[in-house]
């Protein structure tokens, strides 16, 4: 009986590729020859432990944005930008933008315009700081009187470098509250003499001998300024409440005048009025008067802090009040205190060794 072939074919091809595999293993070096690795085991310096002064330092990080540069390896398709990185926002907001000079702080600055003068705009208090020292913190400088930060370039802004150079100190005046009450002067009986009326006016707070005599429209009351003005008669009938009868009253009005301000107000006949010449009550925002209000009354005069500029004051309601310089005879409106505007006073600066002012 023959013996097959396969079986002997078989064996010298596997006697062939042992020998081919020998001669790749002589040929090509280790793994360990080719990349000087020798263990897997991990080596160097163990952890540092995390410490909570770093831990609290890397949270107030997270308020504030990041720069960072991409790569310029100089090669055609690559382009260098600044990003800016919003920890904040991560990771459903914005919170990557590109750094083109629209970007600006939570405050609503513009980060182009910190870079500007080299100020680090990632600390999370650079809005409030006031690096000369001036009394008017970087968002003020920045606005310069604007009302929206988010919505200003920055054009007109003075420079937070230069002590002298600042906002006006009128600019940082606010309208905090306003205060009424009766007004001091009532209007008491009208007499006809010789066909001309002559008017009784009595000033609270007044002795007798102190009184003023019967006026007629155009005299001088002799009182804080004020000149009689028109007299309006008005004679209503209507029904007494109690009895149901018809009656008479006298709803006539004085007026009196303060020409300089333009006030006027009606006095009705025997009524009690509140004053529109109410007590307003200002405040600057500035570190030093952080705890000071102005008191004045309305058609009176009061220096502003810090220049000695006098005022006057026009008008007050409940959205703000109009004064007037007493040298220009310019008008300036005071607007309403937002409780909110507090947080833009500045920080003392980082190297002062007095006791910071306690802000609100």
């Amino acid at each position: 009986m023959k013996t097959s072939p396969e079986p002997i074919i078989l064996t010298v091809a596997l006697a062939l590729l042992a020998l081919v595999a020998a001669g790749l293993a002589y040929t090509f070096p280790s793994i360990g020859d080719l990349t000087g690795v020798t263990s897997t085991a991990p080596t160097g310096h163990t952890a540092a432990p995390i410490k909570p002064d770093d831990l609290q330092a890397r949270l107030a990080d997270l308020s504030a944005p990041a720069l960072w540069n991409t790569p310029d390896d100089n090669h055609r398709l690559f382009i260098s930008e600044g990003f800016l990185f919003y920890a904040s926002l991560y990771p459903n907001g914005n919170y990557i933008q590109k750094n083109d000079g629209t970007a600006r702080t939570p405050g609503g600055v513009l980060i182009s315009w910190y870079q500007k003068y080299g100020l680090n705009f990632q600390d999370p208090n650079i809005d409030r700081q006031d690096p000369d020292g001036d009394g008017f913190s970087n968002k003020t400088e920045f606005l310069n009187e604007a009302s929206k930060a988010d919505q200003y370039d920055g054009a007109n802004s003075t420079n937070p470098l230069d002590p002298q150079s600042h906002p006006s100190y009128l600019s940082r005046l606010r309208l905090q509250k306003f205060d009424l009450r009766p007004f001091h002067i009532q209007f008491v009986g009208v007499v006809k003499l010789n066909g001309e009326n002559l008017f009784q006016i009595s000033l609270a707070d007044i002795p007798p001998e102190g009184q003023p005599k019967l006026k007629r429209t155009g005299d001088p009351l002799d009182y804080e300024g004020y000149i009689v003005g028109p007299y309006v008669v008005k004679i209503v009938q209507q029904e007494d409440p109690g009895t149901h009868s018809m009656e008479t009253v006298d709803e006539s009005t004085l007026e009196l005048d303060k020409p300089e301000i333009g006030f006027k107000i009606l006095l009705p006949l025997h009524q009690i009025v509140y004053s529109p010449e109410s007590t307003a009550n200002f405040v600057m925002l500035m570190p030093t008067e952080v705890d000071k209000v102005i008191k004045v009354q309305r058609g009176k005069t009061f220096n502003l802090p810090f220049t000695g500029t006098e005022y006057l004051v026009i008008d007050v309601a409940t959205t703000g009040a109009t004064i007037r310089d007493t040298k220009t005879k310019q008008d300036i409106s005071v607007p309403k205190l937002d409780p909110a505007e507090w947080k833009d006073v500045p920080l003392p600066p980082a190297s002062t060794t007095t006791t910071p002012p306690k802000l609100p």
